[in-house]
């Protein structure tokens, strides 16, 4: 009786191996933008709730105390906000701070507010960070939340000078909140700007929500420029905001888009947009000022 040898099992040779690898590769490529994209629209998404949020706190602090937070003061006086000033001395809760600190009660954050404290040395909360005030979309944000010489929780968004310094200057805010819903806003909250995207750190100065200056005299260092209004109108160098630039190239004094597709902004009746790179001048101005009667383009 004869017995057959079954033939081997022949394994794949290294033609098969390297067309497998080759297409495994392009379906690689073609995935990762996907994801991607995928990730770049989550994180917009995130940011317009971050906006959304505040916006809607502005409200609540309105309703709270008749007015709404000032950006921040000139580093030489406490602000006159109920909210904030609870009491006169160094400990806690702090007598200073800027509008994001003023409005930490109205977006359930309020364990922080009372527990930020700031020294003789004006040093801010340490290593804290509000979610809330971090886009996760921001580049320029280290992966940690924290930066500045204080080592403090970074934000990603601009309060609107325009609306909250009233009868102010670009540089230096005045103490107390004047700012009202809806005297404040002549030309409507649906068409003004209130918070807007802002690089957390532009040319190596890091913006802290605890810093409660916007101009020179900032806890992190020089300057915190809070403000999107600068010299000039609509922005730095006739500029309406920054989009496509880094760390290295962006302007203090402009709101930073982290995305191609536009900025988010958040509007004085707590509705979010996302306003298109080619936004017109008059269209971007209308937008910022509160009370000046001026008319949107079909660019807006």
């Amino acid at each position: 009786m004869s017995l057959k040898r079954s033939n081997p099992r022949r394994g794949f040779t290294l033609i098969e191996l390297l067309v497998v690898i080759a297409i495994i590769a392009v379906l690689i490529g073609l995935l990762l933008p996907a994801v991607q994209k995928v990730r770049e629209a989550a994180a917009r998404t995130q940011s317009k709730n971050n906006l959304k949020q505040m916006s809607l706190a502005l409200h609540n602090a309105n309703d709270t105390y008749g007015a709404l937070p000032p950006i921040g003061t000139n580093g030489n006086s406490s602000i006159n906000y109920p909210g904030t000033t609870i009491q006169t001395g160094w400990g806690t809760p702090a007598n200073n701070g800027g509008i994001f600190y003023s409005l930490m009660p109205f977006m359930e954050q309020d364990n922080i507010n009372k527990a930020t404290w700031y020294s003789s040395a004006h040093t801010g909360p340490q290593n804290i960070v509000v979610k809330s005030y971090l886009a996760p979309g921001d580049p320029s944000a280290p992966a940690n939340g924290l930066g500045g010489t204080r080592y403090t929780g970074l934000v990603s968004y601009a309060a609107n000078h325009a609306v909250f310094d009233v009868g102010g200057n670009a540089w230096n805010a005045t103490s107390g909140g004047s700012a009202k819903i809806p005297a404040t806003f002549q030309d409507g909250t649906s068409n003004t700007i209130v918070f807007g995207e802002k690089f957390a750190n532009c040319r190596g100065n890091f913006r802290s929500w605890a810093d409660y200056t916007d101009g020179w005299n900032s806890p992190q260092g020089n300057g915190s420029f809070s403000s999107p209004l600068g010299w000039n109108m609509p922005g730095w160098n006739g500029t309406t905001f920054d989009q496509g630039l880094t760390v290295n190239n962006c302007w203090y004094w402009n709101y930073q888009a982290f995305s191609l597709s536009g900025l988010n902004v958040g509007l004085g009746d707590g509705s979010v947009r996302t306003i298109s790179p080619g936004v017109s001048p008059t269209s971007w101005n209308a937008a910022l000022t509160p009370a000046s009667g001026d008319m949107f383009d079909s660019s807006w």
